[in-house]
């Protein structure tokens, strides 16, 4: 682990004027989230960027939502998205689309990927079909480079992070000494994100697991943190290094996989030297939010 964070490549987005941030999912890691994406948001507009901020949720507040989720009692029966995005907006001054709708690909603006425009899809949801719209808009413009989807899972005390913007296999990210230009999808590093569970088939919810101690209380506070730093060192401070974290609360443990030329090569199953060759790689199951 040692030498891979010393070989590690910094990643390097590309430098567009303007920055699209769509937060999907408003509930237990959505709506932590939501207010680092806006001090994002608010960090590059002082850069001199045009940042659109989109929140998606067709959910509402209930009461059970209060114990984990970013709501209080006064915000019960209204939905989501629109809390979240009138709260921060008016905090922040920042004008917040709202959309309390499911999310489908048909939402992201045609300029999405497009010169000029970089996408950022940040996924805090709790089933595969979701992910699945995700995964078809990073495939529809993995060639663009403009697109990534940064996606958050979690069960009851461990928790996930993972970053990619490429839906088939190319180590040519790795051209410049010393940087990665693209990355993986999380489908890719984990393709069950996109297999439904037997859990999303149980009418018991993570608000009702919650509730009754079968999820903690902190960990999608853990997971928000975790993202938003992603957010910040890939957008802001041009440091980061890694594409997947995980952690685990119960044992206070956690760990990332860097970004290397010979972890990436394993995601997509190649061997680096001496050449390339097509091999299988075993994929470990993560969990979900």
């Amino acid at each position: 682990m040692e030498l891979d964070l010393m070989n590690a490549r910094r990643l390097l987005v590309k430098q567009c004027p303007r920055i699209a941030l769509t937060l999907i999912g408003c509930g237990g890691t959505g709506s932590w989230l939501a207010p680092a994406i806006v001090r994002v948001a608010r960090v590059l507009e002082a850069r001199g960027k045009q940042v659109k901020v989109a929140f998606v949720d067709p959910d509402f507040v209930e009461a059970k939502n209060v114990w984990r989720q970013n709501f209080c009692e006064a915000e019960i029966g209204r939905n989501k998205a629109v809390t979240l995005a009138s709260r921060y907006g008016l905090a922040w001054g920042l004008e917040i689309g709202a959309m309390p709708v499911r999310f489908d690909k048909q939402m992201i603006s045609r300029q999405a990927g497009l010169v000029g425009e970089l996408t950022v899809l940040i996924g805090c949801v709790d089933n595969a079909a979701a992910r699945e719209e995700v995964a078809r808009i990073v495939t529809d413009y993995s060639r663009t480079n403009s697109v990534w989807w940064l996606d958050c899972g979690n069960t009851q005390s461990y928790g996930q992070v993972l970053l990619g913007n490429q839906a088939k296999a190319t180590l040519e990210a790795f051209e410049l000494d010393g940087l990665c230009t693209a990355l993986p999808a999380p489908h890719l590093q984990h393709p069950e994100l996109l297999i439904s569970s037997q859990a999303e088939d149980v009418p018991m919810s993570c608000a009702d697991m919650a509730q009754f101690q079968a999820q903690s209380l902190t960990i999608n506070q853990r997971v928000a943190a975790e993202a938003a730093d992603y957010l910040l060192r890939m957008l802001v401070t041009a440091d980061l290094n890694r594409f997947a974290s995980y952690f685990d609360l119960t044992a206070g443990s956690g760990r990332s996989v860097y970004i290397t030329p010979e972890n990436v090569a394993k995601i997509y199953g190649e061997v680096l030297c001496p050449k390339k060759q097509k091999s299988r790689s075993k994929k470990s199951t993560t969990p979900r939010e």
